[in-house]
């Protein structure tokens, strides 16, 4: 018998979950059935995770048009964080860029992939990178979701080495990876800081 409850422990997991739109303090903790990857998923074991802009406007549904893709009335999904680093605990079928033990790091997305879970399951090509050895996990899950976005807004620039740029609001998540970015092209930065 007690083997029998040991296996079914070993299938459970806790998650921060919430059935409607609201406030932090409308999220429980509760244990639920760890998922099984599909094809083409890995199980990712969560070892830190953020509370993000993303994750909040998630969480509150505001503004309201981010309700079209997250659900109308009440949230499609349960489980909210997008930002996490951990390890594959296990693969689906078809998977090749990973196996089980690799360290890896990612964001899921402006809508979330439940990383507030000590396991969720992601396809093996959305968001998901090997993580620097160098890195801790916390360091990892908190440098994500500002690159997320400033990779875009870069990509879209196309810096050149030697040209000039200047990030207005260098002190947040996106724009402190703005000027990482920028300097890794060789684009010329003024490091004074203006207090007025």
């Amino acid at each position: 018998m007690a083997v029998v409850r040991n296996i079914k422990a070993y299938n459970k997991m806790k998650a921060a979950v919430r059935s409607k739109y609201g406030l932090p303090g409308d999220l429980s903790i509760k244990e639920l059935d760890k998922p099984t990857p599909k094809h083409n998923e890995v199980l990712i074991k969560v070892y830190a995770s953020t509370v993000n802009r993303s994750d909040c406007h998630v969480l509150s549904g505001r503004p309201f048009f981010m309700r079209l893709f997250t659900g109308l009335f009440k949230p499609r999904e349960s489980i909210i964080g997008s930002d996490f680093a951990g390890e594959i605990e296990a693969v689906g079928p078809g998977v090749q860029s990973f196996k089980a033990g690799d360290k890896i790091m990612g964001f899921g997305g402006v809508f979330g992939c439940g990383a507030h879970a000590q396991y969720f399951t992601l396809p093996e090509n959305k968001g998901i990178i090997p993580m620097p050895g160098n890195l801790s996990y916390d360091q990892a899950a908190a440098c994500l979701e500002g690159a997320y976005y400033a990779s875009s807004g870069v990509m879209q620039l196309k810096p050149k080495a030697g040209q000039k740029a200047l990030v207005y609001g260098a002190t947040g998540a996106i724009g402190s990876s703005y000027v990482q970015y920028l300097k890794y092209f060789g684009c010329l930065m003024n490091n004074r800081l203006s207090v007025s």
